[in-house]
């Protein structure tokens, strides 16, 4: 039987881009440029003769049709990885040692270990909580989890999500005010922000339309979770990375002051010695934390 099936490159850029809803993100993930990913996928829409995507000014919409499509293609990419790696005899089984600072740790990796061992029962992650920058040449882990603008000399790494920034406080500090907030009301709050980070706030106010005067007391910290502290004290605002404060906000123990979000320019990534053949199983729970997060 001969199988009649579309390119695989054009494939792999499709399912890519429809899980990120984004030519960008995908073309990062598979190391090509955006404007070789738009291509692919309009050469696969050329060749089904469908439309995959509904191309708007900031964004991609896929079709409901790609969606299914998207969705039997991802499925048949991880059953395609796994049989690779069966082929090569890479044993997806044993212990990863994984070093992360406690404060991603709790919120966004231990929730999810369950999952992952479910998915993976031969393999078992074993965090290790540390804030300190990890030296793979003098330690026994396998991996880590690093904040930061990533491309470090001598590590290999897989992004896991990059951040989208919004200001947040206790509740207190509305004073029986409603948000969203007035940004002229939040540039007279005391604002704290990370060492080397300054900018972030003068970023936000910018790109919200302020112009006005911003006499806040600046308050600076050696890393997010202590901004976040700041937060929760009710002493002050922080901006701090929705992802991470998702669940916060639910239960209300903070409060999204105005709308308005702003990119940031560092992100988390799994990152892993370098060398020409990583160890399989960190990248198979690299790419499966990413996805995971990315579907939340």
């Amino acid at each position: 039987m001969v199988r009649r099936l579309p390119n695989l490159k054009q494939l792999r850029a499709f399912e890519a881009a429809a899980r990120h809803g984004s030519f960008k993100v995908a073309a990062k993930e598979l190391n090509v440029t955006q404007a070789a990913v738009s291509h692919q996928v309009k050469a696969l829409e050329e060749a089904l003769n469908i439309k995959l995507f509904h191309r708007r000014t900031r964004r991609i919409d896929p079709t409901p049709e790609a969606v299914a499509y998207a969705d039997a293609l991802g499925k048949a990419l991880d059953l395609i990885e796994r049989a690779t790696a069966d082929l090569g005899n890479r044993r997806m089984d044993g212990t990863l040692k994984i070093s992360c600072a406690p404060y991603y740790g709790n919120r966004m990796l231990l929730p999810r270990l369950a999952r992952f061992h479910a998915a993976h029962p031969g393999l078992k992650i074993m965090p290790e909580m540390d804030s300190t920058v990890i030296d793979f040449g003098k330690s026994d882990l396998d991996a880590g989890l690093r904040y930061g603008a990533g491309s470090w000399a001598g590590l290999g790494e897989v992004e896991l999500h990059s951040d989208l920034l919004i200001p947040v406080a206790a509740p207190v500090m509305l004073e029986g005010r409603k948000p969203p907030l007035d940004p002229s009301e939040i540039a007279t709050m005391n604002l704290g922000y990370v060492g080397g980070q300054e900018s972030r706030w003068e970023r936000w106010f910018a790109t919200v339309g302020y112009t006005g005067v911003i006499p806040a007391t600046f308050l600076q910290y050696g890393n997010r979770a202590r901004v976040i502290d700041l937060a929760f004290s009710g002493h002050g605002v922080a901006l701090g990375d929705k992802r991470l404060l998702q669940e916060d906000l639910d239960s209300g123990r903070l409060v999204q002051l105005h709308p308005h979000a702003i990119n940031g320019t560092e992100a988390m990534y799994v990152v892993f010695p370098k060398t020409p053949a990583p160890d399989p199983r960190v990248i198979a729970f690299a790419e499966w934390l990413r996805d995971d997060l990315t579907r939340e």
